[in-house]
C-alpha cells in the first residue's frame, strides 16, 4: 500500500497502513489526473506543487489531513501502481478496507458550486447536492459507505457538512439505509439484491469495474480481467453465491422485453433497480436453501417450488423475501417468487421481467427434488426454449365414469424431460423412447403394475405392458438402471425390447376382474396433436383410456 507524507509530498510504501493513521480521498476522475508514474517521478516540490492546477487535489488533501494530525493521505489516481496487474489487483480487492480503515473520508464535489452567502449553504447544499455526479459512480458507493466519518467539499474546498450532518439526505438520494451509513458491518443483514439496487443507477468507466466497484459491498474479493467485459459482473454473482445463501440475488428483474427466457443470473446491477424494498421475511426464521453454481447452474436440492395453476403454467420459485413490512410467519402471502420453466437441459427463468407475489390463489407445493437452472441464456437459446414443446408428447389419461377401476401413472422416465405442470415429455434430437409407470386397481384389494411406452424414433409406436408380460422383466430393469438421458434418445430401445409385430401407434391391454365376468380394457395411442395454446404447439399426444366391459368366450384375457 502506497501513502502520501503529507508534510514531503512523497510516496511511502507500507505493508499494512494502522487503522486511522491516514486520510483517504473521494472524487469523481477527470480528464487530468496524476497518476503514480507521473507523481512519483516528479520530484515536485511542496512549494511548487501547490502552483501546479494538476496537484491542486492532492495538495488540499493532504493539507486537510494535516490540520487534522495526520501524517499520511491515500489517494486512488496516484497511490496505485497501475502497471502492476498485481498491484493493481490488490488494491481494488482491499479498496474497501482502505477506506474503512481511515481516519476519515475527504469528499471533493468538483461540481458543487461554492457560495458566498454562508446563510445559505445548507439549502444550497441540499438542493444542489442531488444533481452531482459523485452520487453516479459506481466507485464511490462503497466511498460513502465504508468510511467511519465522509466530510464534503464543494468546488472551492470549503466544508459542506459530513455523512452523518446529511444522512437523511444520503440515504433518500441512495437508497442505502441510515443504518448502514452510521455502521458499514451492518451491511451482512442487508439483503443482496437490496444492496445492488444501491448500484442500479450508477456508472463505470470500464464496463468491468461495474462488477469490481462492488467488491468490498459483498465482501469478496476476485482476480481482475480487464477485458472479459460483462462476465465481470456474473463472476462478482458466482463469488457471492459461494459465500451466501441469499436468495435474493436471484430476485433480479429485465430491464425491458429483448427474451422471454433467462439464466438464474443477472446481466448487470440496473436488474436490481427494484429490489430496494425487499425484506427478509424474519431473520430468526429463515432456513437456508443450499444451492451451488456448477457448469450445469445452479444446482439445488431444497428449492421451495410451488404450482399456481391459475397463474401459470410454470414453477414459481419462492426465494424467502416480500416487499411487505412486519410480514408475519403464520402467513402464506406476499412472499415472492420467480418463474422457472423446463427445457431439455434444465430449468430456465421465465418471465424475467416479472416477480410472482403471492396472493390468495390456490398453491401446490412440489416435493424437494434436484434441479438445475441455467446459469445464462442467449437471445438464440431463448428462441429455441420458446420451441421447448414442439415435438413433445403430451399425456392425457381418461377414465369411463362407470368404471371402478383406476389407473395412477407414478413414474414418467425419462424424468428429466418430463414437464409435470403440462402432463409432457420433451423432445429431445429426432425423437424419444418415454415410458410412464403406472398401477392399476383392478379391485379393491388387487393391483397390477403397468407400464406406458411410445418412441417418436422412427415410425410413432405404442405399446402398454404389465407384469405378466414376457417382456416385462427386460424393460423393468432398463428402466430401473438407466440413468443417462442418452439411453432413451440415442436409439429405439422399445422396438428392441417388444417384437415389431405387436407395435403400431395404438395398443391395448384386457386385464381380467377376479370373481366377475367382466375385464377392465386399458387402450392407449399416439397420435398427432396440436393445441389451441400457442406456446403449446405439441406435435404428440398419446391417449390412454380405461373402460369396463363384459368378456365374451372368444375374447383374449390377460389374467
Amino acid at each position: 500500500m502506497w501513502l502520501i507524507d503529507t508534510s514531503t509530498l512523497q510516496l511511502k510504501s507500507v505493508t499494512e497502513a494502522d487503522k486511522g493513521s491516514y486520510a483517504v480521498l473521494s472524487h469523481t476522475w477527470g480528464d487530468d489526473e496524476v497518476t503514480f508514474e507521473q507523481f512519483r517521478t516528479s520530484q515536485i516540490a511542496p512549494e511548487n506543487a501547490r502552483q501546479n492546477v494538476r496537484f491542486s487535489k492532492i495538495i488540499k488533501t493532504c493539507e486537510l489531513a494535516a490540520q487534522h494530525g495526520l501524517s499520511y493521505a491515500w489517494i486512488d489516481t496516484c497511490c496505485i501502481d497501475k502497471s502492476s496487474s498485481a498491484e493493481l489487483s490488490e488494491a481494488i480487492n482491499s479498496m474497501f478496507r482502505y477506506y474503512e480503515n481511515a481516519a476519515f473520508c475527504i469528499a471533493f464535489i468538483s461540481d458543487l458550486p461554492g457560495s458566498s452567502d454562508c446563510t445559505t449553504l445548507n439549502q444550497q447544499f441540499a438542493s444542489r447536492f442531488p444533481q452531482c455526479r459523485w452520487l453516479t459512480r459506481g466507485w464511490t458507493l462503497q466511498e460513502m459507505i465504508a468510511p467511519p466519518r465522509v466530510l464534503f467539499y464543494d468546488s472551492t474546498w470549503a466544508f459542506r457538512g459530513s455523512k452523518n450532518d446529511w444522512k437523511s439526505l444520503l440515504s433518500k438520494e441512495t437508497g442505502v439505509n441510515e443504518a448502514i451509513l452510521d455502521n458499514s458491518m451492518e451491511l451482512r443483514l442487508i439483503p443482496v439484491a437490496q444492496r445492488m439496487c444501491w448500484a442500479s443507477k450508477r456508472r463505470t468507466t470500464r464496463v468491468e469495474d461495474t462488477a469490481y466497484c462492488l467488491m468490498g459491498i459483498f465482501d469478496v474479493n476476485m482476480p481482475l480481467i480487464y477485458g472479459e467485459g460483462k462476465k465481470a459482473f456474473t463472476r462478482l454473482q458466482e463469488e457471492i453465491a459461494k459465500q451466501s445463501y441469499d436468495l435474493s440475488l436471484f430476485a433480479w428483474q429485465q430491464v425491458g422485453t429483448a427474451q422471454n427466457y433467462r439464466g438464474i443470473l443477472a446481466s448487470s446491477p440496473e436488474e436490481f433497480f427494484k429490489c430496494g424494498g425487499l425484506k427478509h421475511r424474519i431473520r430468526s426464521a429463515i432456513f437456508p436453501t443450499e444451492f451451488t453454481l456448477t457448469n450445469r447452474g445452479l444446482r439445488t436440492e431444497g428449492a421451495a417450488l410451488a404450482n399456481v395453476p391459475t397463474a401459470t403454467h410454470d414453477l414459481i420459485w419462492n426465494l424467502g423475501f416480500s416487499y411487505r413490512d412486519g410480514w408475519p410467519i403464520n402467513t402464506s402471502q406476499g412472499w415472492i417468487g420467480i418463474y422457472l420453466a423446463k427445457t431439455q437441459n434444465g430449468f430456465v427463468r421465465a418471465r424475467p421481467s416479472e416477480l410472482f407475489e403471492a396472493g390468495f390463489e390456490r398453491r401446490i407445493r412440489c416435493p424437494p427434488r434436484l434441479i438445475h437452472v441455467r446459469k445464462m441464456v442467449d437471445l438464440a437459446e431463448s428462441c429455441e426454449v420458446d420451441k421447448r414443446f414442439e415435438r413433445a408428447i403430451k399425456v392425457e389419461l381418461h377414465q369411463s365414469l362407470e368404471s371402478p377401476q383406476s389407473v395412477t401413472l407414478k413414474t414418467p422416465i425419462p424424468e428429466t424431460l418430463w414437464v409435470e405442470n403440462e402432463a409432457t415429455f420433451l423432445h429431445q434430437g429426432r425423437g424419444i423412447n418415454a415410458y410412464i409407470r403406472g398401477e392399476v386397481q383392478i379391485s379393491k384389494l388387487t393391483f397390477q403394475d403397468v407400464i406406458f411406452a411410445c418412441s417418436t424414433m422412427d415410425t410413432p409406436v405404442c405399446a402398454i405392458i404389465d407384469s405378466h408380460d414376457h417382456a416385462w422383466s427386460e424393460i423393468d430393469t432398463f428402466l430401473t438402471i438407466s440413468n443417462e438421458r442418452a439411453d432413451f434418445v440415442a436409439a429405439d430401445y422399445l422396438r428392441a425390447q417388444v417384437p415389431h409385430e405387436e407395435l403400431s401407434s395404438k395398443a391395448m391391454k384386457k386385464i381380467k376382474i377376479p370373481g366377475t365376468e367382466s375385464f377392465m380394457v386399458i387402450s392407449a395411442e399416439l397420435n398427432e396433436y396440436t393445441s389451441d395454446k400457442v406456446e403449446m404447439r405439441f406435435t404428440w399426444r398419446i391417449n390412454a383410456l380405461l373402460q369396463q366391459d363384459v368378456i365374451e368366450q372368444d375374447d383374449e384375457m390377460v389374467m
